[in-house]
């Protein structure tokens, strides 16, 4: 399992296309896509799962199982509405066959445009992606109470006084931590007015080669080629590319993508492989 370093931020876990994506942020308490699941995984509280092919949710059922076997509370998973009913279904199938009762889950369906409050802090915002089955992306940012700029040049005991007699002094804002784009043909940057500040970007590119673009069109995936425009857009610290497609050797990923992107944009990116 792979381990990346982004500020406060590591990102751990594995992204191959066709074969298995689970990323997990343990600072955040947040696994992105679970195609499968490491047991070092299981105590991770929050599930956003992009869409549903197999290498991106096929490890829920571990995940579900593990904590009910260890008397963990269940987990806040959230999924595409297209297929919850599905998955729902599949889960209690799963269940009933291990061991003859249902598991208990905790099992959401999102939408583009749902804002999802977790933990005390955190909130996730579901951005629209175009793939060959209904996908979404996820922009989690952190909500912090910043005072108003009429009360600035207050003291603090003028604050006290206002808060005490039940007036508003603080505006809630948000800091745009990480977003996770899954498998996309397109980059959503008008879906959120803060997603191109995000300080981590976590993005697919399966595909890397010229002759390749067709297949990249035909499946619905990113192509290396058309990233630099994109990047250029994002202001974030932090780029990682993940779910190369399994015909490149990790020596072709590293000099296709530092032939490709200006030394500006390498500088910034990290490689899942």
């Amino acid at each position: 399992m792979v381990s990346l370093r982004c500020g406060n931020l590591a990102i751990e876990g594995e992204s191959s296309s066709a074969v298995a994506t689970y990323l997990r942020v343990k600072e955040l308490d947040l696994i992105f896509d679970l195609g499968r699941c490491p047991m070092s995984f299981i105590g991770t509280g929050h599930v956003f799962i992009s869409h549903f092919h197999l290498d991106h949710y096929f490890g829920i059922p571990i995940y579900v199982s593990q904590r009910w076997l260890n008397g963990i509370p269940p987990g806040e998973i959230y999924v595409p509405k297209e297929g919850a009913n599905q998955l729902q279904d599949l889960i209690e199938r799963i269940s009933l066959l291990d061991c003859g009762k249902v598991w208990d889950y905790q099992l959401t369906p999102v939408q583009a445009g749902d804002a999802v409050s977790f933990r005390e802090n955190l909130v996730a915002h579901v951005l629209p992606l175009d793939h060959r089955v209904p996908s979404v992306g996820y922009l989690v940012c952190e909500t912090r109470d910043k005072l108003k700029p009429e009360f600035s040049g207050l003291s603090g005991h003028e604050i006290v006084r206002l808060k005490q007699d039940g007036v508003l002094i603080t505006n809630q804002v948000e800091l745009p931590l990480i977003a996770y784009l899954g498998d996309t043909r397109t980059v959503p940057i008008d879906s959120h007015p803060l997603l191109k500040q995000c300080q981590v970007l976590i993005c697919e590119c399966t595909f890397l080669l010229p002759e390749h673009q067709e297949r990249a069109a035909q499946t619905m995936h990113l192509h290396l080629d058309t990233l630099p425009e994109l990047l250029e857009m994002f202001e974030s610290e932090h780029i990682i590319l993940t779910h190369f497609s399994r015909r490149y050797s990790p020596e072709m990923i590293r000099k296709r993508i530092h032939d490709v992107l200006s030394p500006e944009d390498r500088s910034r990116v990290q490689l899942l492989i």
